[in-house]
């Protein structure tokens, strides 16, 4: 497959590395130094047992060639910026791979619902200070892509290409909500934490404290219409009682999944993406209405009632 990868921060290098090495046709939108960097030097990726570099024909405008895929892997908060450029990309298919809580509709309203397909990937890291990528699978994650009645078919075709666990989800809008509210609350614990995992997962109260809030997130979610998905993490917040909820994310964030994957992408985001989720979160969510997520996450909002404060 031809297929144009828009961003190249750690989820754009990643999968168009894999994509690259598994035989499709890639190209990567860069800018500036960066474009200068991956073009002279290609993408180097490492999961700390296999580095892999690959070559990738590298654009800083979209061009007039025509592509199967086009992955938009930017941060929630640099979505806008890239908008104007999607009616210029020649593609059937453009694949949305950002946070989202407020849900793809003015995407698919924009563009056309038949060329949007949401995913979000199933991986994490970090850029390293050598220009190589840091990442990890998350286990717990499988990439995740909308169910389009078959017309997702090449998007799962090209991440299974690539090596990524796949599921695929009925209602994509639901998940990113879900989703958000789960990380948004992981990176206001670790914030409290100085952003260190031992710090966190070495506090039963400070894990309880983020399991709560979690809980009362996603039942706020539930409380207005949106279903809290997939079922896995909707059961090790809701269902498994607290100290054992605790007790698993105190061992999930030891590994790979907190130190490669969350806590350094917590830290670099606080003041971007993490920031512009906690607003979208803020039209979701009223404040007030999701109780330990709300005294967790933005504790010193205007208008919370005696209690929540």
């Amino acid at each position: 497959m031809r297929i144009l990868v828009v961003g190249a921060g750690v989820i754009g290098r990643v999968h168009a590395c894999l994509l690259a090495e598994a035989g499709h046709e890639v190209t990567m939108l860069a800018r500036g130094s960066t474009a200068e960097q991956l073009a002279r030097e290609g993408i180097t990726i490492t999961d700390g047992v296999r580095t892999r570099t690959r070559p990738v024909r590298i654009i800083e405008e979209i061009d007039s060639e025509a592509y199967d895929l086009a992955l938009i892997a930017v941060r929630r908060d640099q979505r806008d910026g890239v908008l104007g450029l999607l009616d210029r990309i020649d593609s059937a298919v453009l694949v949305p791979m950002f946070n989202s809580p407020l849900g793809l509709g003015p995407l698919r309203e924009q563009f056309g619902a038949s060329r949007i397909v949401g995913a979000f990937p199933g991986v994490g890291g970090y850029l390293a200070a050598d220009g190589a990528v840091r990442y990890a699978r998350i286990r717990q994650q499988p990439t995740t892509i909308e169910r389009k009645d078959g017309g997702e078919s090449t998007v799962v075709q090209a991440f299974s290409d690539a090596g990524c666990a796949i599921s695929v989800v009925d209602d994509m809008d639901g998940w990113l909500a879900t989703h958000a509210v789960f990380v948004v609350a992981i990176c206001a614990a670790l914030e409290r934490a100085g952003y260190s995992i031992e710090h966190l997962t070495g506090s039963r109260e400070a894990l309880r404290t983020m399991v709560r809030a979690v809980r009362d997130g996603f039942t706020a979610l539930g409380n207005s219409g949106i279903t809290v998905s997939p079922a896995g993490l909707r059961f090790i917040f809701t269902a498994a009682p607290i100290p054992a909820a605790a007790w698993y994310w105190r061992r999930a964030l030891r590994g790979p999944l907190g130190t490669v994957a969350i806590a350094p992408h917590a830290r670099a985001t606080r003041d971007t993406e993490t920031a512009a989720l906690r607003v979208d979160l803020d039209a979701l969510l009223p404040s007030g209405s999701a109780g330990d997520f709300d005294r967790l996450v933005r504790p010193d909002a205007p208008g919370l009632p005696p209690g929540v404060r």
